[in-house]
């Protein structure tokens, strides 16, 4: 019994180690910003892709989108100094805010929705997008 449980034990981390990895974030970085362990799904086609980071026991969620195509913002809109290229923030709704740029030839928007108050969605939203613009040069 102890040996299938430790055979059990080694297939399962041999399968979490041989999961892809989001190119633009780690999961560790993804769970400080959503305050929490985080799960995460990523779809990549060559250098386009997505990558989406929940939040295990509140449903807070991070997505990032990097294709070719700027994504629009809404207003009121912030532009932003310092990120990319063209790089704005905006507020979907209550509870979800995001911020959408460019660098060089490839664009991302970051997308923040959970239980934080507003101006902290933004704020975290941001610190992604300064993340996601420095992997993307």
């Amino acid at each position: 019994m102890r040996r299938v449980i430790l055979l059990l034990s080694i297939c399962a981390a041999v399968l979490r180690a041989s999961e892809k990895p989001c190119p633009w974030m780690n999961a560790a970085t993804a769970g400080g910003v959503l305050e929490g362990p985080v799960d995460f799904t990523m779809t990549k086609n060559g250098q386009e892709g997505t990558c989406e980071f929940t939040r295990r026991d509140s449903g807070a969620r991070l997505r990032i989108d990097v294709g070719s195509e700027l994504a629009k913002c809404a207003p009121p809109i912030e532009p932003l100094k310092a990120i990319g290229n063209e790089a704005m923030a905006c507020t979907v709704d209550k509870a979800t805010a995001q911020v959408v740029g460019r660098v060089r030839k490839q664009t991302f928007l970051i997308r923040v929705t959970g239980g934080f108050a507003q101006d902290k969605l933004r704020e975290k939203a941001i610190n992604v997008a300064e993340q996601v613009a420095g992997n993307l040069f």
